[in-house]
């Protein structure tokens, strides 16, 4: 396939360009600074500027669409005892917040202008809205699939929350097939440490992500698997690992860290996630290989 990736000089978009250059397709990144590494052809284009999007989607089969702003949320702006973030930042905030809606829509509608088959679109887990609440919450059940409610409360999520809804809109318009990814957060193998030391603390950044985590290669492959399969309309899927970062049963981690969530469903036993990855394996395949054991993933 002839792909475009926006947003291919990022920590996730080098990954996708290694998976997609390593399996045979032809691809370009777009993107506003050149990749560490040359992977691929690369072009500078303003994704502001949906004419200049428009130009660039020529003779291309496929969009793998991570280009963003990112929002910078650390461990600082966590309050423990609210179990809240706060975000004092607002115009920041509000500035990322519309590019990064504005740049979605402007991916996907001159993907649809230029007859695009497939486009593969990054969200989060934090679409939920339990990554960063700005007032405490909880799962209505767990582990969480892609049926529960989307509730975010803070700008990230919420600017997540409206992308999807553009693919959405769009492939109401169109016979165009999109593939939402709500990656979990997204960890390289030089990350070892940070996760063990986030294992050693449960509620170092809050209890929302659930202790939930994603290899880079794996979300990379993610994109691949999503941009290869076949299905209808517009869909969306879960990516993370099927374990946690801590070596405790995820139960006993619920009832003693989110003990006002939902329901926990099935009989699962040992670390499992607190979100669910199994339309991901049904529809696209996709099952992450590379696991947290021992301080470092594997």
């Amino acid at each position: 396939m002839r792909v475009i990736v926006t947003g291919g000089s990022g920590r996730l978009g080098q990954f996708v360009l290694r998976e997609l250059v390593s399996r045979g397709h032809q691809v370009l990144s777009i993107d506003t600074v050149q990749p560490r590494e040359c992977i691929c052809p690369t072009a500078k284009v303003d994704l502001t500027n949906v004419q200049a999007v428009l130009g660039s989607f020529k003779d291309v089969d496929g969009v793998v669409h991570l280009a963003r702003k990112r929002f910078p949320y650390t461990e600082r702006g966590f309050d423990a005892a609210s179990q809240s973030w706060e975000m004092p930042d607002i115009a920041g905030d509000a500035e990322r917040f519309n590019h990064n809606v504005a740049i979605t829509y402007n991916v996907l509608t001159a993907a649809r202008h230029s007859s695009v088959q497939k486009v593969v679109c990054g969200s989060s887990l934090a679409v939920y809205g339990f990554y960063y609440p700005l007032r405490a919450t909880a799962p209505d059940y767990l582990p969480i699939d892609e049926h529960h409610p989307r509730r975010p409360q803070d700008p990230y999520g919420l600017s997540k929350l409206l992308a999807e809804d553009i693919c959405d809109a769009v492939a109401r318009a169109s016979d165009m097939q999109i593939a939402t990814l709500r990656f979990s957060g997204i960890y390289t193998a030089a990350d070892g440490r940070k996760l063990a030391e986030r294992a050693k603390n449960p509620t170092i950044r809050g209890t929302g992500a659930l202790w939930s985590y994603i290899d880079a290669r794996d979300a990379a492959r993610a994109c691949r698997l999503a941009l290869e399969a076949d299905f209808r309309g517009h869909e969306a899927f879960n990516i993370c690992a099927p374990t946690t970062i801590i070596n405790i049963p995820t139960r006993e981690l619920a009832e003693r860290y989110v003990p006002q969530a939902g329901a926990l469903r099935g009989d699962r036993q040992g670390n499992w996630s607190g979100y669910d990855g199994n339309k991901a394996a049904g529809t696209l395949g996709f099952n992450a290989r590379h696991l947290f054991r021992n301080g470092t993933l594997e």
